[in-house]
């Protein structure tokens, strides 16, 4: 509608300033048209806010090609709502991440997946890929804070976050034993791990959706945590903006939620699967 408008308000005000123009001409070498339009003052205003609202709307027009594209910003907290708008009228649902552990991922989707079993709605298929680090490899971040202040490799803190991972797998594993019993939708979980430090915060939604963001905290935690002897310097990101990039916003968001996919899969197909055999139904 609004390419419609634009292309229409050009056309007209194209043509009636070639009007008012040829009429000038014609009132200059007529005289009874020139007569005729002679003491209009009411004629002319209307001209010059002709005139006026075609300057207005070259300038408007300016501004918006000028002016920085506008992205959605939104907290990790407020996921659910677009993975809710994801199980809303889609057969198949296929989501992406990439992350520290997967928590944030996990704790939004279960209570939807549960829901799931009462309602199911018109999904079919649910298809999750978590990349993750390989925290089964030696890894600086997170790490052992070391007297000098730096950072080194801790083999304990590394089994724990490992426990962490395993735990979030068997929860959706739960859900998905659920729905299998059901016999209604295919869930289908896929971890892999990739030798990277947690950085970067990535869930791809369908083909239209993209959220980037950062795990933009490193937080000095005792560890063990029931009876701390040391420090590991542990990322935080639950609270980290996201960029939201949806395919309503235009070329600048297609083009973004394109090149993200694109990095996600290379970063899939680098990372080495986990292993972890689903139960069968």
């Amino acid at each position: 509608m609004s390419d419609f408008q634009e292309r229409t308000e050009t056309a007209v005000t194209r043509w009636l300033l070639v009007g008012v123009f040829a009429l000038g001409l014609v009132a200059q070498f007529v005289k009874p048209v020139g007569d005729a339009l002679e003491g209009k003052t009411f004629l002319g205003g209307a001209l010059l806010s002709l005139v006026a609202y075609a300057l207005y709307s070259s300038v408007q027009r300016l501004i918006v090609l000028t002016k920085p594209a506008v992205r959605d910003r939104v907290g990790a907290r407020e996921l659910a709502k677009d993975f809710e708008e994801a199980f809303r009228g889609q057969s198949t649902v296929k989501i992406g991440f990439v992350g520290f552990t997967g928590e944030t991922l996990v704790d939004h989707l279960f209570p939807l997946l549960e829901r799931m079993k009462r309602q199911p709605g018109v999904t079919r298929r649910v298809n999750l890929q978590l990349i993750l680090p390989d925290f089964w490899e030696p890894t600086f971040l997170p790490g052992k804070v070391t007297v000098d202040g730096k950072v080194e490799d801790d083999i304990e803190f590394r089994a724990f976050l490992q426990g962490r991972i395993r735990e979030y797998w068997d929860k959706l594993q739960r859900v998905k034993g659920g729905l299998d019993r059901q016999g209604v939708i295919d869930l289908v979980v896929e971890f892999r791990f990739f030798r990277m430090s947690a950085g970067l915060k990535l869930y791809l939604v369908n083909d239209h959706l993209a959220l980037e963001g950062y795990y933009n905290k490193l937080e000095k935690t005792g560890f063990p945590f029931s009876a701390p002897s040391r420090n590991v310097l542990d990322p935080q990101g639950y609270d980290s903006m996201l960029t939201r990039w949806h395919s309503s916003g235009g070329k600048d968001a297609t083009d973004a939620i394109k090149a993200w996919q694109e990095y996600f899969q290379e970063l899939w197909e680098l990372s080495r699967d986990s292993g972890w055999q689903e139960p069968r139904p």
